[in-house]
């Protein structure tokens, strides 16, 4: 869950990039910054080619907001036909200064996966000339640490290196010095997202609704904002290609309200689409205890527990985006109930509630054009006016 921050707020401020994350952030995870260049913060240098004009970035960190195309002047003619458009996603867990990314292709028949890193067994000697045998794109895996660049300036332009020891680079990533341009993609923008208002939070967690208020999602309070990439969110069926195309990133709002204690609730409930009954589904014994569920490609499902929703529409959640929501929620008091068969619940609270509130925090994940994926609410059954 990455919060953003205005590309004006790094310029000029070296501070700014080398400070390490909160504690909060920190501890939960899955956390960081996203660059987020405004209209209002000029071009500039421009090229052109053909059609095109993209204005030429100088410095990092690199913006989220913006397709970046790498094109290396040492190619001569054939620059353009060998540049690589991609959107520089930084690792989480690490200070912007770090300046390392995922570069995920955003154009072409690889869109949606990340450029890797080669080895140095891939490196071979043919007639005094080292050669490098290039890996191709894959799909992202937080643990696969070739997927990691490190960029750093070069001469006015950019280089990188593998964060592996014993990594090298796609070839023109490792040029000596390659520049980049910027363009404002059709199909994402990102707007303020401050991560967790901690005040807000926390005066809604301790200060209970007047007695006459009726808690509905009209009354939700939103006291958190993030953002992630599309690739910790996996909707069953549709391709990366057509996922990245429609939500480069999705939203993630953290919401209070106070619903009526009807008595009987589980701590935890699945909306598929934000408004299906769903539920998280049947895991193996790879299944990671700290997530409380995971299956072996990394992601923790969930499925509609009716079978009147449409076949094949099936949410997956990244196991560390997932445990960080969890760990959020935890944080905040929230108390899991006893885990049973199946990913259910022990139901907990009892019945004879009326004229009582139980607080709920909401985690919506939505797309950029504001639908919502999956939600996941989280009782606070400790918490009853």
């Amino acid at each position: 869950m990455y919060a953003t921050k205005p590309l004006s707020a790094f310029a000029g401020h070296p501070d700014a990039t080398s400070r390490p994350l909160p504690p909060a952030a920190a501890e939960g995870g899955c956390s960081g910054y996203l660059a987020v260049k405004s209209d209002e913060e000029g071009t500039d240098e421009t090229r052109c080619w053909g059609l095109r004009s993209q204005p030429r970035v100088r410095g990092l960190p690199f913006p989220q907001n913006r397709v970046v195309t790498v094109s290396d002047p040492a190619l001569g003619k054939y620059a353009d036909a060998y540049a690589d458009a991609v959107v520089f996603v930084p690792v989480p867990g690490a200070p912007p200064s770090s300046n390392r990314y995922y570069a995920v292709l955003a154009a072409g028949k690889h869109r949606g996966l990340v450029r890797a890193c080669s080895r140095e067994d891939d490196a071979a000697t043919h007639c005094f000339c080292r050669c490098v045998r290039d890996a191709k794109p894959r799909p992202f895996d937080p643990a696969d640490v070739y997927q990691q660049m490190e960029i750093v300036p070069n001469r006015g332009g950019f280089t990188a290196r593998s964060v592996a020891a014993d990594g090298l680079p796609y070839f023109l990533y490792r040029s000596k010095r390659w520049l980049a341009y910027a363009s404002r993609p059709k199909h994402f923008d990102l707007a303020e997202a401050l991560g967790l208002n901690d005040p807000l939070r926390s005066r809604s967690l301790t200060t209970p609704p007047p007695a006459t208020a009726t808690a509905t999602a009209a009354t939700a309070v939103a006291v958190g904002r993030w953002y992630t990439p599309f690739f910790y969110i996996k909707e069953d069926g549709v391709p990366l290609k057509a996922q990245m195309d429609r939500s480069t990133f999705y939203e993630i709002v953290l919401e209070q309200r106070w619903d009526e204690a009807m008595g009987g609730e589980a701590s935890k409930r699945v909306l598929v689409g934000g408004s299906v009954e769903g539920k998280q589904e049947a895991v193996g014994a790879a299944a990671s205890a700290r997530t409380g569920g995971g299956s072996g490609d990394g992601y923790v499902w969930f499925s509609a527990a009716t079978t009147t929703w449409p076949a094949g529409q099936r949410v997956g959640v990244h196991a560390s985006l997932w445990e960080k929501m969890v760990w959020e929620e935890q944080r905040g008091g929230w108390v899991a109930d006893e885990e049973v068969g199946g990913g259910g619940v022990r139901k907990t609270m009892s019945g004879g509630a009326g004229g009582r509130s139980v607080l709920v925090e909401r985690f919506a994940v939505r797309r950029l054009d504001g639908s919502v994926v999956v939600a996941f609410d989280f009782s606070h059954v400790n918490k009853i006016n």
